[in-house]
């Protein structure tokens, strides 16, 4: 029997059905996301990454057949799902209250459903009115698109991205809601030839970074230009499921330098480019990140989902707090108290079986490749378990004053490295 939040893939077609698209050049791993009303089959709202992709009402039938299909099968609606779509697509769907969301891409990743599973929380939020309207004028979704447009771009573009023109920008202006939204991308497209980056635009015509990143992303996600994603030195990349196999395929078929090899079979997803890249003699940094920016374009390494975010933010708090506890020649016995702790909550919180003390009072979660966002979500609340499970043997031990300062020079600790990567994003 298939569980209702597992991935299935319906069609059992094989990998090398869709291996084809990792290759391309495409500017976007993404190419359309619809949102489908679950009781009426009608999709209220969708957005094209991409020129020439399939009608989106045409593809929220499909996704409705293919869910009662699975109720059918399996006597459930299964909630997450996935399967080939095309010659070079795959599926991702997930599934809401009553909003399924569905995101056509060159690949799967667990960022991109984890964007997807965000954004169908909004939407379900922001317009419960419309939960059994037959029909909704798509101007009233205006705001919501801009949210869309955040989640999926702007914490992507960086400094180093590269913005390419394409050669209909100029007819394209009249597309924004705006005519001083059009004015300041007109004139910031009007400063380069045909390819430059953020810093350099920024720098060239004494704009604001954050303006240029703003501007950037709008008229990215009209179809004005295209953006190669290289990545921030504080990014913490991780492989697509069965991209490694893709990568290091003999003969490198992706050409990739060897040095960009060597990068790429470090990655963890969970420390920052930088930090795997200090101890090396890189012959050619841009060639680097160009290439690393290629393969996140494809949807081959990606940015770790937010999901993840918060499970080494919750570890680092955990850690911070065992290490506090050990202190004053109390390690055995913070030991022992976090261990007893663990045995208790093993049978409320089964992922507790998955965390390991390392090193006497580090904590690492033992986190699978294909984990999914309810999944790490289940992580979390074991992580937050005993988090909370120690600040209470704090304040039974020490008293209130001293645990309060433990717990709060645990967390701000924590914060600190942390918090960079959970602003301005959706949970």
């Amino acid at each position: 029997m298939i569980e209702k939040n597992s991935y299935f893939d319906p069609s059992g077609l094989t990998w090398n059905l869709i291996a084809e698209s990792s290759t391309s050049q495409s500017s976007s791993n993404e190419k359309v996301i619809i949102l489908i009303n679950k009781d009426g089959g009608l999709a209220p709202y969708s957005h094209s990454f991409i020129e020439e992709v399939q009608d989106p009402q045409i593809l929220s039938g499909f996704v409705s057949a293919m869910t009662s299909f699975m109720a059918e099968m399996i006597g459930e609606q299964n909630s997450t799902w996935k399967t080939v779509y095309g010659s070079d697509s795959i599926l991702i769907v997930e599934g809401g209250d009553w909003i399924m969301g569905a995101l056509i891409a060159s690949r799967e990743t667990s960022e991109a459903r984890s964007k997807l599973r965000s954004i169908i929380r909004e939407f379900e939020d922001s317009f419960a009115v419309f939960k059994h309207a037959e029909g909704v004028e798509s101007s009233v979704f205006a705001e919501f698109d801009e949210f869309v447009r955040r989640v999926f771009v702007d914490e992507r573009i960086t400094r180093r991205t590269q913005v390419i023109k394409l050669p209909q920008w100029r007819s394209s202006l009249d597309k924004f809601r705006f005519p001083s939204t059009a004015f300041t991308i007109s004139k910031i497209l009007l400063g380069f030839e045909e390819t430059e980056s953020i810093e350099n635009i920024a720098k060239f015509q004494d704009i604001s970074i954050r303006e240029v990143m703003t501007h950037i992303s709008m008229a990215y996600w009209q179809g004005i230009v295209k953006l190669k994603f290289l990545p921030a030195d504080n990014d913490i990349l991780a492989l697509s499921e069965k991209a490694a196999s893709q990568i290091f395929k003999k003969k490198n078929p992706l050409e990739l330098f060897g040095e960009t090899l060597q990068v790429i079979a470090k990655l963890d997803g969970r420390i920052p480019l930088s930090d795997i890249t200090k101890d090396m003699i890189i012959q050619d940094q841009e060639l680097l990140l160009s290439e690393l920016g290629r393969l996140i374009n494809n949807g081959l390494v990606q940015r770790i989902s937010v999901e993840k975010r918060l499970v080494l933010l919750y570890e680092s708090i955990l850690s911070n707090l065992i290490a506090k506890g050990s202190s004053w020649r109390r390690k055995e016995e913070m030991i022992q108290t976090f261990q007893e702790i663990c045995d208790q909550g093993r049978l409320h919180q089964p992922r507790i079986n998955r965390i390991i003390l390392h090193n006497s009072t580090k904590v690492k979660c033992i986190l699978e490749d294909n984990m999914s966002p309810a999944d790490l979500d289940d992580m979390c609340d074991a992580l937050e378990y005993l988090i909370n499970k120690i600040e209470e043997y704090f304040f039974e031990r020490y008293g209130k004053r001293i645990a309060d300062a433990y717990i709060q020079e645990a967390r701000r600790a924590s914060n600190q490295i942390w918090a960079p990567y959970l602003e301005n994003v959706a949970i």
